[in-house]
């Protein structure tokens, strides 16, 4: 198939992993990037620059003139072939955008939004006649799907095995990476907050930097100053003895992607407990879930002496993610689904209400 990927390609971006693996799959691919472009600097003064470019590119973008000259490069890259499939990796285009991508190339366009709820933001595709909205947490599909024209689908995140996963013989000793507690992704509110209940243990915290605003306190020290991407990522969780995964508040019944790439790296990881997650992993044998600091501290406690029972439980989520949550599975069915020969991935069964 032709497809067209629009998205961020910057180091492990959604959109990057999408559009390696449906390469990888026998599908030429184009793709355009919206917005800034991710070449990042790196380190804090990059973090930073990113983040003021973001804040111009954002604020002039909303001027209709400016919008019609940036979306000339999507018209180029949508018309330097024949296209069957569109997929939008965010909420990155207008209505009447989606509405003359179609008429352009006659192909289907999904949207795969690959975020929590709180990053709705001004919801553009609520009224964008996208052929298929793929949510990552089903309380969304369960909110939206009854309300929105275009069809609403469950698609739970995963991991890429290329990226993520690496042979023990490869891995190594890194002392850099050995501590008892650790996890990757930037140092937001929620995060410093809720790590700075685990000061009694050794933790490394990778991940961009905080904002400068916010006092992270014994967390800071935590914060190994850099990010790990793709096998250092790898790396990291392995070296670790456990990887505390909490999940952003916004994840009402779904889970975030470290949940997959963890598993998938085959790391021993606690997460937060959600409603949906029976469906993809299971509780005591493929991961464990908490659901206070206080459960969280009780069970860090016990499995951290347990060093033959963590690899145990460490295996069989390895198994899990391998065998249903990589991107090939995920895209497979993607596509299905705008095929008609699918309905998404199933949803859970959660009592909502009465």
């Amino acid at each position: 198939m032709n497809i067209l990927v629009i998205g961020k390609f910057y180091t492990e971006g959604f959109a990057l992993h999408i559009a390696e693996t449906l390469v990888d799959m026998g599908h030429s691919v184009r793709r355009f990037e919206p917005g800034v472009r991710s070449g990042r600097v790196g380190g804090r003064f990059g973090h930073r620059l990113d983040q003021v470019r973001g804040v111009i590119h954002s604020a002039s973008d909303n001027l209709p003139a400016v919008r019609v000259l940036r979306m000339r490069g999507l018209w180029k890259a949508a018309e330097q072939g024949p296209l069957d499939v569109v997929i939008v990796c965010h909420d990155f285009l207008w209505p009447a955008e989606v509405a003359e991508l179609k008429r352009r190339t006659g192909a289907a366009v999904a949207m795969w939004f690959p975020d929590s709820i709180i990053n709705f933001g001004r919801g553009f595709f609520m009224n964008a006649p996208y052929d298929g909205l793929f949510f990552k947490d089903p309380y969304i599909v369960h909110i939206l799907g009854d309300v929105l024209q275009s069809p609403v689908y469950y698609l739970p995140e995963c991991f890429n095995p290329q990226r993520h996963w690496l042979p023990d013989d490869v891995i190594g000793h890194d002392a850099a990476y050995q501590c008892d507690i650790t996890t990757a992704g930037s140092q937001h509110s929620w995060r410093v907050a809720f790590y700075k209940n685990l000061t009694d243990y050794d933790v490394k915290l990778w991940g961009n930097p905080g904002p400068l605003w916010m006092p992270a306190g014994p967390v800071a020290g935590m914060h190994q100053g850099r990010g790990v991407y793709n096998h250092d990522k790898v790396r990291s969780f392995r070296g670790a003895k456990i990887v505390v995964n909490n999940l952003l508040y916004g994840e009402t019944w779904g889970v975030n992607v470290r949940t997959f790439e963890a598993a998938g790296a085959r790391a021993f990881q606690m997460v937060d407990w959600r409603p949906g997650l029976s469906q993809l992993f299971e509780d005591g044998r493929e991961l464990i879930t908490f659901r206070s600091i206080v459960d969280l501290k009780q069970k860090i406690d016990y499995w951290l002496p347990r060093d033959a029972e963590r690899r145990v439980i460490a295996d069989a989520g390895m198994h899990r993610a391998h065998e249903e949550h990589t991107y090939r599975l995920r895209l497979s069915l993607l596509l299905e689904t705008l095929a008609g020969a699918q309905q998404g991935y199933p949803l859970p069964h959660i009592r909502y209400g009465k």
